[in-house]
C-alpha cells in the first residue's frame, strides 16, 4: 500500500516518502524562585507533532501528480496521513499559516517529481 494522504478535496499517492521531520514543542514552565538554586515547575505535556515531510513521485505520471499534490496541499483542508512503510507518519495535520509547500524536480534523476511541505498534526 505504501503512503496515502487524503483530505475531502482528493487524495495523493506518492512513490515515496523521501523527507521526515517531526518536533515537539516542550510547554513545562520553569519558575525561577529568589534565593533558592532549583526552580518550581508547572507540568505540562508537550505540544502535538510539527514538521516536514518531503514525499516523490517517481512514475510515468510523475510531473501531472506532483502538481496535483501541490494543489491539493494548498487548499484548505485537514489531511490524513496512513503509511504501510512508515507508522511514525500516521496522523491528521494541516498547512500552518506561514508553511511552505515546495515541488521541484529531482536533480539526480531528472525525472522524478518532489513535493515538500510544512504541517502541523491535527486532532481529527
Amino acid at each position: 500500500m505504501g503512503t496515502i494522504i487524503t483530505s475531502n478535496g482528493g487524495t495523493i499517492t506518492p512513490s515515496a516518502v523521501i523527507g521526515w521531520e517531526s518536533t515537539r514543542d516542550g510547554r513545562t514552565i520553569v519558575h525561577q524562585s529568589i534565593n533558592r538554586s532549583e526552580p518550581d515547575a508547572t507540568l505540562r505535556p508537550a505540544g502535538l507533532r510539527k514538521g516536514r515531510m518531503e514525499i516523490s513521485f517517481a512514475t510515468a505520471t510523475s510531473e501531472a501528480d506532483s502538481a496535483a499534490a501541490e494543489t491539493l496541499l494548498a487548499t484548505a483542508s485537514v489531511f490524513s496521513v496512513i503509511s504501510t512503510d512508515k507508522v511514525s507518519v500516521q496522523l491528521a495535520f494541516v498547512i500552518p499559516d506561514g508553511g511552505n509547500i515546495a515541488r521541484t524536480l529531482s536533480p539526480t534523476t531528472g525525472a522524478a517529481w518532489n513535493v515538500a511541505f510544512d504541517w502541523v498534526e491535527v486532532t481529527p
